[in-house]
């Protein structure tokens, strides 16, 4: 798990055992074996954990024990899991995390039943917990995650970005799924529609700033991500869009049917990154502002407590904001 030294000496050694072992073995006794053997060589192998990660350290904000949220953590990592299994079909991927992309390793068609094996599994297990607004929360990300993917191919096929789209997918396919980190464990505390709605608009921060941050280091030279294939398939980021106008003549010819590929010559990113970058930084200091009121509307009697699990959360922004490849 790649972070940051002065972020791991605030994270409790618990926490940190909890996601370097956490069990992501399907456990049904009617699941194939050869499902969890491809699941476990692919999306659930590897990773930083960033998303069980989080769903820990805002449980501990709310004073949760990691028992009551581990499957809760577990869970979104298993959706995160499910969805680049089924982005890796769609991408026609050939690598993920340097390693064979699980439509390589397999198949697409057992890519596609494994990532749906993995939601429905999610929903068994949650729909278990006895707490249906949980279940509710889950199954609204996965419908965000299959709108995020439509409403992309749609911007594919017919060429039409805007920044608004690029957002729209962003908050899709990456925000939701930051948000129930940060939803659940409020949920689980029973705490007010105010501060629920708080950490809705955290997780939706950190997402974007997440995907955005994601869309500068995708066009590094150091990035382990297949991004020669990502403009073979015309896919268009924050970057990329930011690029395209930049370079009006390329812009118009690229509308005009011209293929990504071709018109690609990865010169003059420089504006565009920076660009992207600054409204990451934006939607980090959002966030933070957002956590600052979550702390000061927690029911919490141990102040000090708070200050200690509020340490690494405040770790998570400045990560993000200097991480690279």
């Amino acid at each position: 798990m790649k972070l940051f030294p002065s972020f791991m000496d605030h994270v409790s050694k618990e926490i940190i055992f909890e996601i370097k072992n956490i069990d992501l073995q399907i456990n049904s006794e009617n699941c194939n074996q050869e499902i969890n053997k491809l699941l476990q060589k692919t999306v659930l192998f590897g990773g930083k954990r960033l998303r069980p990660l989080l769903t820990h350290l805002f449980g501990n904000l709310f004073g949760l024990s990691i028992k009551t949220v581990s499957p809760y953590a577990r869970a979104i990592e298993m959706v995160h899991a499910a969805s680049l299994s089924h982005d890796d079909v769609i991408d026609n991927a050939s690598q993920r995390r340097g390693i064979r992309s699980i439509n390589i390793e397999g198949s697409n068609k057992m890519a596609i039943l494994a990532g749906d094996y993995l939601l429905a599994e999610v929903i068994v297990e949650l729909s278990s917990k006895n707490n249906l607004l949980l279940v509710q929360e889950m199954a609204t990300v996965i419908k965000d995650l299959a709108e995020g993917e439509w409403i992309q191919d749609d911007a594919l096929k017919s060429r039409h970005y805007t920044r608004e789209i690029i957002e729209q997918i962003a908050l899709k396919k990456t925000a939701s799924v930051m948000s129930y980190c940060s939803v659940a464990p409020a949920v689980l505390a029973k705490s007010s529609p105010e501060v629920i709605d708080l950490c809705r608009e955290f997780g939706k921060n950190l997402g974007l700033a997440f995907q955005l941050m994601d869309d500068t280091l995708d066009l590094s030279n150091n990035s382990k991500k297949d991004i020669a294939l990502d403009l073979k398939n015309g896919l268009v980021n924050s970057v990329i869009y930011e690029w395209l106008l930049f370079n009006p003549a390329i812009h118009k010819k690229y509308k005009n049917g011209d293929s990504l590929e071709s018109l690609w010559d990865g010169k003059d990113l420089n504006e565009s990154i920076t660009l992207i970058q600054d409204r990451a930084y934006n939607h980090l200091e959002l966030a933070k502002n957002y956590l600052n009121q979550i702390v000061e509307k927690i029911e919490i009697t141990d102040s000090q407590q708070i200050k200690e699990a509020l340490i690494p959360l405040e770790e998570i922004l400045v990560y993000l904001g200097q991480r690279s490849n």
